[in-house]
């Protein structure tokens, strides 16, 4: 994807292996204060990252290319028990995982993760395997329990570009874009206020 408005700086600390589709888009937030430090991380080797990074003034760095997959989803929460369309016998499994004596919740979460791996999209959330990350720069304020606001150049940005990937790969903007932790072992908040401003415009 070629645009003015975006600047290629990819960093190969960040890519891992071929992006042989997209299903779906995932927002995230930084919990940093500049793209810089995010940049510098990537630099510096950084093996987690987004295929997109988006400063406070609205500048768009593309950061990996799109045909190269980005960890940036982790541990994915099992979809069809967070919108209650499991049937009988995948809900028994998944709660057998959850609850499986002996393991630490984080190593019962993985599994839980792995497992939703299996399936393909969208009876799962989207994976690093078939997704885009679009990171937009802020912090995490733990006295509010959410993230700083975005800048309307943010907002302006994030929404444009989502729809620029949307057009690109023939999604479907109200079903194939996420927030990040709405779909993942991530802050709840993680990528709300910019999913909402994308679907309403507040």
């Amino acid at each position: 994807m070629v645009d003015k408005s975006v600047e290629v700086k990819t960093y190969p600390s960040i890519e891992h292996g071929a992006l042989l589709s997209v299903t779906s888009i995932v927002l995230h937030r930084t919990d940093s204060s500049t793209a810089a430090s995010v940049l510098n991380a990537y630099k510096s080797g950084q093996k987690t990252g987004a295929h997109f990074l988006i400063e406070k003034d609205g500048k768009i760095y593309q950061t990996a290319s799109l045909e190269r997959i980005c960890w940036h989803v982790g541990i994915l929460q099992p979809r069809c028990v967070n919108e209650s369309t499991c049937d009988p016998t995948e809900l028994k499994n998944i709660n057998a995982l959850l609850h499986q004596k002996g393991l630490s919740f984080s190593k019962r979460a993985k599994n839980v993760s792995s497992h939703e791996n299996t399936k393909a999209y969208p009876l799962r959330y989207p994976a690093n395997s078939d997704s885009v990350g679009i990171e937009v720069v802020g912090r995490f304020l733990p006295s509010t329990k959410d993230y700083e606001a975005p800048t309307q150049s943010q907002l302006f940005q994030t929404k444009w570009l989502t729809q620029q990937v949307v057009d690109h790969y023939k999604l479907k903007l109200l079903s194939d874009v996420y927030s990040h932790g709405a779909i993942a072992r991530k802050e709840a908040t993680e990528g709300a206020q910019l999913l909402r401003y994308i679907f309403t415009g507040a």
